[in-house]
């Protein structure tokens, strides 16, 4: 088998320190990844995660690492090129608790950018873009799905959000429907190349369900559409290892086996074999609070 280069954009992020540390493991991949900078996440501080002094992110050797901001053409399209990357992990994004303007030049315009050189080039294979579950959070704004934010048992079976559903936006605030209106134009802009012609790429919507620094269920708050560490890792192996089985464009939502999960992940089971090893179920989640 060929050792397939694995590009990873926002490495130095949370997520992408898990991917990072997951696939270097694997003899067959050789993983790269570029980020605006080799701080540690700011999602530890935001969701009051305790680090260990010193605590740093986990990036590839330095002559894979490369500080490069993903609107910046010039210096991503020489990484691309210059290594000849095969895969490319698309993780880099700013979070809703950023700008309108900011989220919309990082998550939107920084995509494009990066698509564009992509399929330009012949070596490049596949695209796996990190979209989000909050690309139908809109949803939260009636019920059923109003109750479940709030941790109120469903007595009645409701239907489960499936990618044929429409995405809605979160109505929370600007920023929130900023960032949700991000992932959903990132995938619509994926959808788009994936049916122009001359272009091969095959690329993966990943709608990831809530993956936390703790990697716990957390008791004080909406926990149905949580993704353990581990999950994600088995998604972005099944996706690797079924990259000649796939459509040229797929979405799927990621999310660990819970309770209540408004997520319908059955499409991922089938096409990718992918099940869940983590989760948790209600009666746990009462007892513990």
């Amino acid at each position: 088998m060929m050792v397939k280069k694995i590009l990873i954009t926002g490495a130095s992020g949370f997520i992408g320190g898990i991917l990072v540390e997951h696939l270097s493991k694997n003899s067959n991949y050789d993983v790269y990844g570029i980020d605006k900078h080799i701080g540690l996440s700011s999602r530890y501080q935001l969701e009051n995660t305790s680090i260990s002094e010193g605590q740093q992110p986990i990036l590839p050797p330095k002559e894979k690492f490369y500080v490069c901001d993903i609107t910046d053409r010039n210096q991503l399209l020489h990484i691309i090129q210059d290594n000849q990357i095969n895969i490319i992990i698309h993780l880099a994004a700013v979070l809703d608790a950023e700008t309108v303007e900011k989220i919309n030049y990082i998550n939107c315009d920084g995509t494009k950018i990066l698509f564009d050189i992509a399929t330009q080039q012949d070596h490049v294979e596949m695209i796996i873009y990190a979209s989000s579950g909050l690309t139908v959070a809109g949803y939260f704004e009636n019920e059923p799905y109003s109750s479940l934010i709030k941790n109120i048992i469903q007595k009645e079976p409701f239907k489960k959000l499936t990618i044929n559903d429409p995405p809605i936006p979160s109505h929370v605030n600007p920023s929130r429907e900023a960032y949700c209106n991000s992932k959903i134009y990132g995938e619509q802009l994926a959808r788009q190349y994936s049916s122009s012609d001359g272009i091969n790429i095959k690329f993966v919507c990943a709608r990831f369900g809530w993956i936390n620094t703790a990697d716990t269920i957390k008791m004080d708050s909406f926990n149905s559409d949580w993704c353990s560490h581990r999950d994600l890792c088995q998604f972005i192996d099944r996706v690797l290892e079924n990259q000649l089985k796939l459509k040229r464009f797929q979405i799927y939502f990621v999310t660990s086996n819970t309770d209540f999960c408004w997520l319908d992940t059955g499409n991922c089971r089938e096409d990718l074999n992918y099940v869940p090893q983590d989760g948790a179920r209600w009666n746990q989640l009462l007892t513990k609070m």
